[in-house]
């Protein structure tokens, strides 16, 4: 019986370290993702279009009003 719980507690303990893990990876992904100032550097061009038509299309709506 004392085997079958070791087992059971060792499974568990790899089981968590894995889920940090996954955990770990998953917030560096989301951070990459969420970084404009990174997506600036590589990009610009796009970055500087995307900024400029929002700011049109917000003009335009608040314009109107």
């Amino acid at each position: 019986m004392g085997e079958a719980s070791d087992q059971i507690t060792t499974h568990i303990d790899r089981k968590r370290e894995d889920l940090k893990s996954n955990l770990e990876e998953l917030e560096t992904k989301v951070k990459a993702a969420a970084d404009w100032r990174g997506h600036f550097r590589r990009h610009p061009g796009p970055m500087v279009i995307a900024a400029v038509t929002g700011g049109l299309l917000l003009s335009t709506l608040i314009g109107k009003r």
